[in-house]
């Protein structure tokens, strides 16, 4: 049964004369009477009896004509739903990122979803971008908002979101062993300093590191930018960190960016998804609306 031959059946059961339905419903007498007959035969039953004169439903024909009004409100209905899910998705997208990235990049991006798609439901779990990853990976979040490494996995695709210097800084306060940096050879192995526990800023600080053949100590590790920015201004070191975090960190005044020493090349921010999730409707908005922002 298709949705054309209830149609046809509805519009005769109301109107029981085959010659004005099929004018009105654009069709030849006989195709009308085609109609008819599939669903008697798919049904079993007659729908009509029919004399030279006149046309009556049967009482099976009573129950049919209930049943087939429910079928076309029901697949209307589903069109409807369809449709607006279409255009406004619905449901839980979760988002794994570093807290940095929530005030950075993250914004704009969040603030154009709740305009645009405000039935999606945003869950935010803040972490180290190894972890963020991880959970991407693992499917235990829709998208990740991090660092994009050199070689990014093949399962998933990534937009970008803005791009970042990284800066080496020290305490502005004086301690006995800030002078070192002002010397013209700066004996770094005697610097301490302050790094990321991993991730790409220290795969980007460890080959500083070995392009220079040394190894400075490490006073402290931590797990993310803002403990890195704020152990180097209570003097623990010096510290490499994305000018993306450091420009609006409360702490910035409480240290020195270290313009004299070359710093390793900054990295781009980027949203990540898992290919094979961008066919959920609330995932492929979000993914949506990070292209449309970095087109502009």
């Amino acid at each position: 049964m298709d949705q054309a031959d209830y149609r046809a059946f509805l519009h005769l059961a109301d109107s029981l004369n085959f010659g004005r339905s099929a004018r009105q419903l654009h069709m030849s007498a006989s195709a009308l009477t085609r109609a008819v007959q599939r669903l008697e035969q798919e049904l079993g039953h007659a729908l009509f009896e029919r004399d030279q004169r006149h046309v009556h439903l049967t009482p099976t024909g009573q129950h049919f004509r209930k049943f087939a009004r429910d079928q076309l409100t029901a697949w209307e209905t589903l069109q409807q739903e369809l449709s607006r899910e279409a255009v406004s998705p619905s449901g839980e997208l979760r988002i794994a990122c570093t807290v940095s990235a929530c005030y950075s990049v993250l914004p704009r991006l969040v603030a154009e979803c709740r305009q645009r798609f405000p039935r999606i439901t945003l869950k935010l779990a803040t972490q180290d971008a190894t972890r963020s990853m991880d959970q991407l990976l693992l499917g235990e979040s829709d998208v990740a908002v991090v660092p994009l490494p050199d070689d990014l996995p093949s399962e998933l695709s990534a937009s970008v979101l803005g791009e970042t210097d990284l800066v080496f800084i020290a305490p502005t306060q004086t301690n006995e062993w800030l002078e070192l940096l002002s010397q013209r050879q700066v004996p770094w192995a005697e610097v301490p300093f302050v790094a990321q526990q991993g991730g790409l800023e220290r795969e980007r600080l460890d080959g500083w590191f070995a392009s220079l053949a040394t190894q400075p100590p490490i006073h402290a590790e931590v797990s993310s930018n803002e403990g890195i920015i704020a152990l180097v201004a209570m003097g623990c070191g010096v510290g490499l960190v994305p000018e993306l975090v450091l420009a609006p960190s409360p702490q910035a005044t409480r240290v020195q960016r270290l313009t004299r020493t070359c710093p390793p090349r900054g990295y781009s921010v980027g949203l990540c998804v898992r290919k094979r999730s961008l066919d959920r409707a609330p995932i492929r908005a979000f993914w949506g609306l990070a292209e449309a922002l970095n087109r502009s």
